[in-house]
């Protein structure tokens, strides 16, 4: 079935991230991303797109700073409603229970439930009309250890497939051990 052009998103997963930012008071904000992409490994730099305009996306321009916090099923509920339409200045952590806990090298949060942290500082910002993409300096990536057993996760990231959210690989093989395999080096 050939798709129109626009609807090839429709075939690529999209890791289910939220980027906590902070704004020029220090309120703290949050919002789910899944245009985000790594950049050329083993470069320490991460990429953002985003739609014009976003809270997120001034805050990053403001403070140089965001952190994109992984997301797997615990908390994934609440940290979907972080897309609601809040307006400035609303720190949407509180707003839907979610616990922030201090970053070590940003000064925005990171959400306490995420499966891990990539802390970052922007590099370069490619504005066009519609969108800016981030490029941002990875200055800190951690795992949560609350999703570690024996080194490897116990709880995979969430992925957008549309029009679906799913585990990576749950829909093609039952089995975590072989799912987290495909991933390891």
């Amino acid at each position: 079935m050939e798709l129109k052009p626009e609807m090839f998103k429709r075939m690529l997963p999209l890791p289910v991230t939220v980027v906590t930012t902070v704004d020029a008071s220090g309120i703290a904000n949050a919002a789910p991303y899944s245009c985000v992409m790594p950049i050329l490994r083993p470069l320490d730099l991460i990429a953002i797109a985003s739609a014009l305009p976003r809270d997120t996306l001034r805050n990053i321009q403001e403070t140089k700073e965001f952190v994109m916090n992984i997301i797997g099923r615990p908390k994934f509920k609440e940290s979907m409603q972080t897309a609601k339409n809040y307006p400035p200045g609303v720190n949407e952590l509180e707003e839907v229970g979610l616990e922030a806990i201090p970053s070590k090298k940003t000064t925005p949060p990171r959400i306490k439930d995420a499966l891990g942290w990539i802390e970052a500082v922007i590099e370069e910002e490619i504005l066009r009309e519609k969108f800016s993409l981030i490029i941002g300096k990875v200055v800190c990536a951690e795992i949560n250890d609350t999703f570690l057993e024996n080194e490897r996760l116990k709880e995979l990231p969430v992925i957008m497939l549309r029009p679906d959210y799913r585990i990576i690989g749950e829909s093609i093989i039952g089995d975590v051990e072989e799912t987290i395999k495909l991933f390891l080096p």
